[in-house]
């Protein structure tokens, strides 16, 4: 069965903008031709696969994923994955396992500061950027009006509708890349992120995509990693990666651990900024990100132990400054005009 675009919202095509017609088990542009698939009942909008595996490929491992899921809760969804996904080495899947099963707890408390700091807003629905397996999408499942989830790996948004709070929710989850989002100018009255700029290849284009679905004076608001932590970059438990030339991380990271890095770019303070106001936006302000409880927790233990004294110089203007060009974690605010 088609899926439907959630109420107020109106899909287009990610490539020309035009206006799409369903049919049958797809989407059908009427200006350039092109179609776009439903399957496993989620719309696939996306232009090109994400880094780890190509599109058709994904396509069959979610309609795979949705049958050997099927009668599973969440919980059990998420192993069930990693047991389809033998080549991911099992203590990286055991890590990506407890992130993901400890998301919710670090989304509720996210949402609810955000929704304190940033009430003046205009009314309309919301998208979130990167959803993954949904946990932001399931914290904000009782707001009123539409709460809308895009990422670019149709198999983590199988997963994703196995939360109670998705179940019954499947047309507001789509897949798709970030840098060309299905959705008419000026949609969605907020766009948030956690944790996906940093994976994008072109954060420029994904920061444009975000205005122009924005509603004028809508907000954008998200989380990033920090180019120049000075914490071990977490995707490889690796020290000072963020002060290598970008030309050589990947050796650098595979002098240090053997491991590979050709899919993370994390942006500085700067860059940041920078893209920012490139892409149009206003009211910009990049910080040091507080930590979330959730986030103090999965430190290791000597950088849990400084937790406090990180949370109380954030609260000090003139440390507060000096933080952000270190800080584990950036977050940045700013406002379509």
């Amino acid at each position: 069965m088609i899926t439907a675009a959630p109420p107020l919202l109106r899909f287009v095509c990610p490539r020309c903008h035009g206006e799409l017609r369903s049919r049958a088990e797809e989407y059908r542009c009427q200006a350039c031709g092109a179609g776009y698939p439903v399957v496993a009942g989620i719309a696939d909008f996306r232009l090109a696969p994400d880094p780890w595996i190509g599109i058709e490929e994904d396509r069959a491992k979610a309609l795979r994923l949705e049958e050997a899921t099927r009668g599973l809760d969440f919980e059990e969804s998420v192993h069930a994955y990693w047991q389809m996904t033998p080549d991911t080495p099992r203590p990286l899947a055991e890590r990506f396992t407890r992130h993901v099963l400890g998301a919710a707890e670090r989304s509720r408390e996210w949402l609810a500061r955000v929704e304190r700091e940033e009430p003046a807003a205009p009314g309309g629905p919301w998208m979130e950027l990167g959803c993954g397996t949904g946990d932001l999408l399931a914290a904000a499942a009782q707001r009123k009006g539409a709460v809308v989830g895009i990422d670019i790996a149709l198999r983590w948004l199988v997963i994703a509708r196995k939360r109670p709070e998705l179940r019954d929710a499947a047309e507001r989850l789509v897949c798709c890349g970030a840098e060309a989002l299905p959705f008419a100018q000026a949609s969605f009255a907020r766009v948030l992120s956690l944790g996906l700029l940093e994976h994008c290849a072109r954060p420029d284009r994904v920061l444009s995509e975000a205005r122009r679905v924005l509603q004028p004076g809508g907000l954008l608001r998200l989380r990033t990693h920090n180019r120049y932590s000075l914490l071990p970059e977490p995707h490889v438990g690796v020290w000072g990666v963020g002060f290598v030339p970008r030309n050589r991380a990947d050796r650098y990271v595979r002098w240090r651990s053997g491991q590979r890095y050709l899919h993370h770019r994390p942006l500085s303070r700067r860059e940041l900024t920078r893209a920012l106001h490139g892409a149009g936006l206003r009211q910009v302000k990049v910080a040091a990100a507080p930590l979330l409880r959730a986030e103090a927790d999965r430190l290791g233990s000597s950088a849990a132990r400084l937790a406090p004294l990180y949370g109380r110089a954030g609260r000090t203007p003139l440390l507060r400054e000096a933080l952000a060009w270190v800080s584990p974690l950036l977050e940045a605010h700013g406002r379509k005009p």
